[in-house]
C-alpha cells in the first residue's frame, strides 16, 4: 500500500497579482479597446465617473474624427489617409448611412480579381494571376519564391504541368503589376515605389533614378543629395515630396479584415523649426476620476467590504491608466529620436531598431515595448502607420555601427540587377562584395535575403540567360 505524507518545498515562482494583470491589460489595448474596457468597468463600480463636460467615445466621435486633417494641413497632399474612415451621421438624415456603405464597398482583392476576368489572356495566365493574386501578402506584395510557386500550382491545379518559374515571373509583370492600385504584387518595397511611377514625368524619372541609385543617400540633405545626383536642391525637394505620396502597402486590408476605426496612440508633428514633436492626444478615458461623493460615504457590514474593493480596483486602474500614458511617452521619444529621417523621408529613412533597443534605453521590459507598440498606429508626417513599422533589424558593420536589413536587401538586389548578361555572380561572390563594403554578413544571409525579393539563385538566372540568347538567334 502506497503511502502518503506532507513535505516542504523550498523555490521560487512568478506570481502576477491582480494589479499587474490589470496593467499589463490596459497597456496592450488600443484607445478605442480601453474605451470600451472602461465603459463596462465604469458600469461595474459605483466610484468611477467621467468628469463634467468629458465626451465619452460615441459622443466624441460624432462632433469630431478619429484623425481630423485640416485644409492648412501641408501633409495632407503627401500623407497615408488609407485608413480614414467616414465621420458618423451625427443625427443628419441627409447623410448616406457608413455601415451601409462599407457593406456595398468592394474589398481590395474583389477588386484585383475580377480586373483579371475582364482583361483578354489565355486560360492559363488567367489560373495564374487568380492564384498569384489569393498568394499576395496583407501589404500586398508577393513573397514567394517563383520557383515553389510554380510547384504548388502543378500539384494543385490540373493542367499546369508546363508551369515554371519564369511563367509565374511573366504573369506577375505583365498581368498583375498592370493593376490598380498601382504596385500590387511587388516582390519588395522598391519595386512597389517604382511601379507607381510614370515614365512621362520629369519628377517620377528622378524619383526612379533615386530609388535604384542613391537610396542610399535619401538621408543626406537636399544640397548633397542634388550635387551627387547632377541635379538642383528645388529638383529633389520635389522627388522626396513625390515619394511622401507613394503607397508603400497598396494591398492593406486585401484579404477582407474588415473596415474598422483606428484611432492614433501617438501623434508626431514637425514643429516650425522642423523639429519633431510627440503628443499622446486626449481621449474620453483621461477623464476619468472617482467619485468624491461615494468615496467620502461611511459603510458598514457587507456595503463596506464591496465599496473597499471597488476602491482599490479604482485606484488600481487609475494608476495603470497613468502608466500607460507614461509608457506610450517614453516610447515614442525613443522612437522619434532614433527615427527621425524615417519620419522626414518615409521608409528609405528606416535605420535598424529593435524592441530591445528602445527596451534599454527607456528602461522597460522587452515584452512591455512589445505590448505598447503592437495593435498600435501614430499619426506622422508621413501618413497613420502602425507603430511596428519603426521597428527594423539590422546588420553589424566593420566600424562597429548597423545597417538596416532593407538597405543590405537593396543592395543584394542592385548587384543582381547589375551582373553581367549570362554571367551571374553568386551568393558567396555577393556576400564577399557586401563584406569589402564593410557589411559583415554571411552566404546563407545574402541567399535569405534573395529569396525573400523574390530573386532566383545564379545557376536559374544562368539559364534563364541562355534561353533568351537561343530566342534571340532564332
Amino acid at each position: 500500500m502506497q503511502k502518503v505524507k506532507l513535505t516542504h518545498k523550498l523555490g521560487q515562482r512568478l506570481a502576477l497579482t491582480p494589479q499587474l494583470t490589470q496593467g499589463l491589460k490596459v497597456l496592450a489595448m488600443n484607445s478605442i479597446e480601453l474605451e470600451n474596457y472602461l465603459e463596462e468597468c465604469m458600469a461595474g463600480n459605483p466610484l468611477l465617473e467621467l468628469e463634467p463636460g468629458t465626451l465619452s467615445d460615441a459622443e466624441h466621435d460624432a462632433v469630431e474624427p478619429a484623425l481630423e486633417v485640416t485644409e492648412s494641413d501641408p501633409w495632407k497632399e503627401q500623407g497615408d489617409n488609407r485608413w480614414e474612415v467616414p465621420h458618423p451621421r451625427s443625427g443628419r438624415e441627409d447623410m448616406p448611412d457608413p455601415e451601409q456603405s462599407w457593406q456595398d464597398e468592394q474589398s481590395v482583392a474583389q477588386s484585383l480579381h475580377e480586373q483579371v476576368d475582364r482583361q483578354p489572356m489565355p486560360d492559363v495566365q488567367r489560373v495564374l494571376a487568380h492564384a498569384l493574386l489569393d498568394s499576395l501578402d496583407d501589404d500586398g506584395y508577393f513573397r514567394a519564391d517563383p520557383d515553389a510557386f510554380a510547384g504548388q500550382c502543378r500539384d494543385s491545379i490540373a493542367d499546369m504541368d508546363e508551369v515554371d518559374g519564369m511563367l509565374i515571373d511573366a504573369v506577375l509583370e505583365q498581368v498583375i503589376h498592370q493593376l490598380e492600385p498601382a504596385g500590387i504584387g511587388a516582390r519588395d518595397l522598391t519595386e512597389c515605389l517604382l511601379l507607381q511611377l510614370d515614365s512621362g514625368n520629369d519628377t517620377d524619372v528622378l524619383v526612379r533614378q533615386l530609388l535604384l541609385h542613391f537610396a542610399d543617400d535619401m538621408t543626406n540633405t537636399d544640397a548633397a543629395l542634388a550635387e551627387k545626383a547632377g541635379v538642383t536642391e528645388q529638383e529633389i525637394a520635389a522627388a522626396r515630396a513625390r515619394m511622401l505620396r507613394l503607397d508603400p502597402f497598396p494591398g492593406h486590408g486585401m484579404h477582407g479584415s474588415g473596415n474598422y476605426y483606428i484611432r492614433p496612440e501617438i501623434i508626431f508633428r514637425h514643429n516650425h523649426d522642423h523639429e519633431i514633436e510627440v503628443e499622446i492626444p486626449a481621449s474620453g478615458w483621461q477623464g476619468l476620476r472617482l467619485n468624491e461623493r461615494w468615496s467620502q460615504h461611511s459603510w458598514s457590514g457587507k456595503d463596506k467590504a464591496f465599496m473597499s474593493q471597488a476602491m482599490k480596483e479604482a485606484r488600481w486602474l487609475l494608476h495603470s491608466l497613468d502608466q500607460r500614458s507614461e509608457t506610450l511617452m517614453k516610447v515614442a521619444l525613443c522612437l522619434a529620436s532614433h527615427q527621425r529621417a524615417f519620419l522626414d523621408y518615409g521608409v528609405l529613412g528606416l535605420k535598424p531598431l529593435t524592441l530591445q533597443d528602445v527596451a534599454e534605453e527607456v528602461g522597460l521590459h522587452e515584452s512591455t515595448v512589445s505590448r505598447v507598440t503592437s495593435g498600435k498606429y501614430a499619426d506622422t508626417p508621413i501618413g497613420i502607420i502602425e507603430l511596428r513599422r519603426f521597428f527594423s533589424a539590422g546588420l553589424p558593420t566593420r566600424g562597429g555601427g548597423t545597417i538596416s536589413v532593407y538597405r543590405v536587401q537593396q543592395r543584394v538586389k542592385v548587384l543582381i540587377e547589375s551582373e553581367p548578361p549570362g554571367r551571374p555572380i553568386s551568393d558567396q561572390a555577393i556576400a564577399d562584395r557586401l563584406q569589402k563594403e564593410g557589411v559583415e554578413i554571411a552566404r546563407r544571409t545574402v541567399a535569405k535575403y534573395r529569396e525573400e525579393l523574390g530573386l532566383p539563385p545564379s545557376s536559374r538566372r544562368r539559364r534563364a540567360a541562355k534561353a533568351r540568347i537561343s530566342e534571340k538567334r532564332r
